[in-house]
């Protein structure tokens, strides 16, 4: 079989949907010698690389000028102007893997969808990213099988876009297997001081955007801190995104310059030690179509705290403590809680064995029986 993956999330900053290409990319490659995988994109370097900078034998990119006319350019409005075919014949099947898909002259199409957030909370995002997301429809009507991340994308495809459910296939994507191995002292120690952090600290990573919830975080981290008389800092990790204003003005507020700080987005291969290092790891985002973060988290075995919305119940299931979002009370009682608790094993324990549920391998093993079913 010839695949060709849309490998654009590679070479622009695309967080979840990079890991996701990455992670399945590399999984096809074990689980199938046989596959040809061909990363299309633009005619720049890629910002990820694989895990030692050299891709599997049977992975090949190809770069081309023609990538923004074949795919479009939802972001600035540029329609697809070319077919697949022109610049890449013979392809089996074609998996679109970031919402945009081409027109094609007969080459199957497997499109995955990561969350339809947009759909359902439209202020959550800028208008560029809502045109992306409303493109899914027309997208879908031309793709032969439709992934989702999770059971809970799976049902917003069916409500909001109103997919048949015979096109859908719930696939998880997988957890990478850096974060399941021991991280020694001196290695923590190192990205510690790297970061300018030292423990005790409470975790969140993620696009400093609207959708992290990062604002109430903030507030319900430092009523925390001072009703209960907390020496934890909480460490924010992640690039700044749109609509982040609100958020950076909060930060520079003078009572929480002790008590809170914003590191930047962290190079993933520190990030095990950053998980690692932490009392507590927090995430109430508002609607995730799956969430890295948390599992990353929980493989690491650092106790999770996550929202009881959209597809996070999913991914952590009973190893997380789980709690209304939008609720900063709760959200604060459950900081002080978890961060008072002595013993906290049977949680972290649990958040690892959660995590290897999430293979790399099996989700490109049921991945490629979607390629199957589309042939």
């Amino acid at each position: 079989m010839r695949l060709v993956l849309d490998a654009l999330p590679l070479q622009v900053r695309s967080a979840g949907i990079a890991v996701y290409t990455e992670g399945l990319a590399r999984g096809l490659a074990a689980a199938a010698p046989d596959l040809a995988i061909t990363l299309f994109g633009l005619p720049v370097a890629p910002r990820r690389a694989a895990h030692d900078g050299v891709w599997p034998a049977t992975v090949r990119w190809h770069r081309s000028l023609l990538y923004p006319l074949i795919m479009g350019a939802p972001l600035t409005q540029l329609p697809r102007l070319l077919p697949l075919e022109t610049t890449l014949r013979g392809a089996d099947v074609f998996h679109a893997t970031n919402y945009a898909a081409p027109r094609t002259r007969g080459t199957p199409l497997v499109l995955t969808v990561h969350d339809l957030a947009l759909l359902r909370f439209p202020e959550l995002g800028t208008p560029a990213l809502r045109r992306l997301v409303q493109r899914v429809g027309a997208n879908a009507a031309g793709a032969r099988r439709i992934i989702a991340d999770s059971e809970s994308t799976a049902r917003d495809l069916r409500e909001l876009v109103g997919i048949d459910a015979a096109k859908i296939r719930v696939v998880y994507p997988g957890c990478d297997d850096r974060f399941m191995e021991p991280v020694d002292a001196s290695a923590r120690a190192r990205v510690g001081e790297r970061y300018g952090i030292a423990p005790p600290y409470v975790l969140h990573v993620g696009t400093l955007e609207p959708r992290k919830n990062l604002e109430r975080l903030v507030r319900a981290f430092a009523r925390a801190r001072t009703r209960h008389a907390l020496p934890h800092r909480l460490v924010l990790c992640g690039p700044r995104g749109w609509g982040s204003e609100a958020l950076q003005h909060l930060l520079a507020a003078p009572d929480l310059a002790d008590c809170v700080g914003w590191i930047g987005a962290a190079a993933r291969e520190d990030l095990p030690a950053l998980y690692d290092g932490a009392a507590l790891f927090v995430y109430p985002s508002l609607y995730e179509g799956f969430g890295f973060p948390p599992l990353e988290a929980m493989a690491c075995g650092t106790p999770v705290l996550t929202a009881n919305v959209a597809s996070l119940p999913e991914v952590v299931g009973d190893a997380a403590v789980l709690i209304d979002p939008r609720d900063e009370t709760a959200l604060a009682d459950s900081i002080g809680r978890m961060l008072q608790n002595a013993d906290l094993s049977s949680l972290s324990e649990a958040g690892r064995a959660r995590a290897k549920q999430f293979t790399w391998d099996r989700c490109a093993r049921e991945t490629l029986a979607v390629y199957t079913e589309a042939l």
